[in-house]
């Protein structure tokens, strides 16, 4: 009897709560469902499909933006013109703008979500997918910053910090273990308070890929 249950409780990809009888109220949100709650953690390929998302709409914003500011710029350079001082002030500071405006805008676009309350880029929202650390709370700025940093590490050595989720128990990319933070299906992700005793977790050895 209990190989039986061993067996029905062995699920690819997921991570099971086991929902106590007291105490449990407001820490853990649970389905009434089968009596246990699943914790589903994002594939690599749904989450390649967010990345996707989210660099057309952050193209698309930062295109928007240049159409706008590329008025003024041109009616600043006109006025420019009467004056090689003014026209080297202007070429330099023109270019700083640009610089500034697009680190400040990517950061505040990825690190800026999924420190908020959305926890997620606007990709991520569009999939289902949330980030979060390991508690299931949300991240700090900080440490969702440490994530965003580290994703240029990801990007190093042909994308392998992105592939090496094909192989950690909770699809974690490098930029998740080095910010202590995980990926998971929004609609299993329980809602935990900092106040009280974690949920019981149980590891699955085989991940999902999807």
């Amino acid at each position: 009897m209990d190989e039986i249950v061993d067996s029905a409780t062995r699920l690819e990809g997921r991570v099971q709560i086991q929902p106590q009888t007291s105490g449990m109220d407001g820490i853990v949100g649970r389905r009434q469902t089968s009596g246990m709650d699943e914790i589903i953690y994002a594939g690599f390929w749904r989450r390649l499909a967010a990345v996707c998302i989210d660099h057309l709409l952050y193209g698309a914003m930062i295109a928007c933006v240049g159409f706008v500011l590329m008025f003024p710029a041109l009616l600043l350079g006109f006025m420019s013109m009467f004056s090689m001082t003014t026209i080297t002030i202007f070429t330099i500071t023109l270019w700083l703008g640009v610089l500034a405006l697009l680190v400040g805008s990517h950061w505040l676009y990825y690190a800026g979500f999924e420190a908020s309350s959305l926890q997620a880029t606007p990709g991520k929202i569009a999939l289902g997918l949330r980030v979060c650390d390991e508690h299931f709370q949300r991240l700090t700025l900080r440490r969702s910053t440490i994530r965003y940093i580290s994703h240029f590490l990801s990007a190093l050595l042909l994308y392998f910090g992105y592939l090496i989720s094909f192989f950690t128990a909770k699809r974690q990319t490098l930029h998740d273990l080095i910010s202590d933070s995980i990926v998971v299906r929004w609609n299993n992700l329980p809602k935990v308070n900092t106040g009280g005793s974690l949920p019981q977790l149980i590891s699955e050895t085989k991940p999902e890929l999807a």
